[in-house]
């Protein structure tokens, strides 16, 4: 399994994309019916119940970190050193 070298909150992983962009990105936890609702079209409901059930048992508990990236590279990236490296992907296109 490969991980980043730290376990991050979804809430804390979309400040640090803010933090990459210099701006506010708001995080707002939504219900599974409310879940179940945006994704109706988008995603098989077997893949809903997948994710739904994935987060939910992740609930209170910190994910899973390996160091095999790093023994593998030499090295791992943050998670807000990844935002920042990729901070351009997350800006709207110019048009």
């Amino acid at each position: 399994m490969l991980t980043g070298p730290e376990s991050m909150t979804q809430a804390a992983q979309v400040r640090a994309v803010g933090e990459a962009l210099g701006l506010p990105v708001p995080f707002e936890e939504i219900t599974p019916e409310e879940f179940r609702r945006v994704s109706e079209g988008s995603a098989p409901g077997a893949v809903v119940d997948m994710l739904l059930g994935a987060w939910n048992a992740a609930v209170g508990r910190p994910a899973h970190v390996t160091t095999a990236v790093a023994d593998l590279l030499g090295q791992a990236r943050t998670f807000r050193r990844w935002a920042a490296d990729h901070a351009a992907a997350f800006r709207p296109a110019a048009s």
